[in-house]
């Protein structure tokens, strides 16, 4: 995972579409190599007053990442906090998705057909049972996924993240960003990961004019033990071993960055790009929406094309709103009283930017989803009163 400047591997698929309801209109668009590591998932109508749209990045491998494509918006529609607490089912489906890893292979058989080892080479179809009934399951130890996902419903959007995916706004022509990369080198990161065990080192990387083959240590990307350049993930689990702290502790953790924000007249709209996205989303969106360009798909097309040259794979999900019903009462976001309850953090609330930078929370972990035996029971570091975002990092 170190650095390389090594030229990309070829395209092997572009892939865009778009869709539309009475509430929103959408395009997306993705630009796969042959590791085909980034994939997405659209779902306008997950209910009759819900739409969802994710984005999910892979590394060392793309099955996790697949996996949460197909499966997180099922479980969240799933889970029982969903009609009435939005806010603390999406994060607790961040958890499921890391218990689905860890329990068994039988995530693997959720996959689409042609996705897997088994379905490439049937005949290790043998070779998977007979390794099952002699070896014990071993979930994904340093292949996972990060994970940008954003849910309309009513007036608000709901937003959760864990790793380097971004969901950004645009308000009044200016982009604002709704989520924070997770980068082990945060101070907060930082110190959860050395208390898990973990150390934080930067990449070793060739200093300009120096004799080749020079190296200096500790410059370039941050990465955890030398390995993992984002801090927050699901999947994993080689950072996640430590049987005495709860997952919210662990040097990786798959404790989401969660937000709620309301749409507002001032908001147009409304994208989620993987890493590999070069800058200047907003303006490129603004500028083709002027010129008249009204497909949402090409639009993002465009976005993944300018970055063709970056190594990465890269997917882009464009949503406008359209004229809205009127906003959904607040318990189907929160419980009855606008608080989240029982295993959802008790701080959420809602926030319009309409005054606000995007930037405005202090950091706030929420606690543990659940209980388990031979856990401590620790209450987090760092509460506030009153969190925007939860398990979120911002910049003074």
């Amino acid at each position: 995972m170190g650095a390389s400047n090594s030229r990309p591997d070829p395209v092997i698929r572009k892939f865009t579409e778009g869709g539309e309801n009475d509430r929103i209109e959408y395009g997306v668009s993705t630009i796969q190599r042959k590791n085909m590591k980034v994939h997405f998932a659209a779902v306008p109508d997950l209910d009759d007053r819900t739409s969802f749209f994710g984005v999910y990045d892979g590394r060392e491998g793309a099955e996790v990442a697949l996996f949460c494509a197909t499966q997180f918006h099922n479980d969240l529609h799933d889970h029982p906090f969903y009609e009435q607490n939005l806010f603390g089912a999406m994060r607790m489906t961040f958890f499921r998705m890391d218990e689905l890893l860890e329990q068994s292979d039988e995530w693997k058989k959720l996959l689409p057909q042609g996705t897997s080892d088994s379905d490439r080479v049937p005949c290790l179809f043998l070779r998977d049972c007979i390794k099952q009934a002699i070896f014990p399951y071993i979930p994904p130890q340093e292949s996972g996924s990060t994970a940008c996902v954003a849910v309309i419903r009513g007036h608000d959007i709901v937003i959760g993240n864990v790793g380097h995916s971004r969901c950004i706004i645009s308000r009044n022509g200016q982009a604002i960003e709704l989520t924070t990369d997770h980068k082990p080198d945060h101070p907060i990161e930082k110190q959860r990961i050395e208390r898990a065990g973990g150390e934080v080192t930067g990449d070793s990387v060739v200093l300009p004019g120096e004799t080749e083959g020079f190296l200096q240590q500790g410059l370039g990307a941050a990465r955890i033990n030398g390995i993992l350049a984002h801090s927050r993930a699901i999947g994993y689990f080689a950072f996640k071993s430590d049987k005495g702290l709860p997952p919210q502790h662990q040097m990786v953790t798959c404790d989401p960055g969660l937000r709620i924000v309301a749409i507002t007249n001032d908001i147009e709209f409304l994208v989620i790009v993987s890493d590999g996205i070069c800058q200047g989303v907003v303006d490129h969106i603004h500028n083709q929406l002027a010129s008249g360009t009204t497909d949402l798909g090409i639009i993002c097309q465009g976005l993944c094309d300018r970055c063709e040259l970056s190594a990465d794979n890269v997917t882009a999900i464009l949503v406008q709103f359209k004229d809205a019903p009127p906003p959904e009462p607040e318990e189907n976001l929160f419980d009855g009283n606008g608080n989240s309850s029982d295993d959802a953090s008790p701080h959420a609330q809602e926030e319009n930017l309409s005054g606000g930078n995007g930037n405005n929370s202090d950091y706030a972990p929420a606690p543990a989803p659940e209980k388990k035996e031979g856990h401590k029971d620790d209450e987090p570091e760092g509460s506030q009163e009153r969190p925007l975002l939860v398990g979120e990092i911002t910049e003074d």
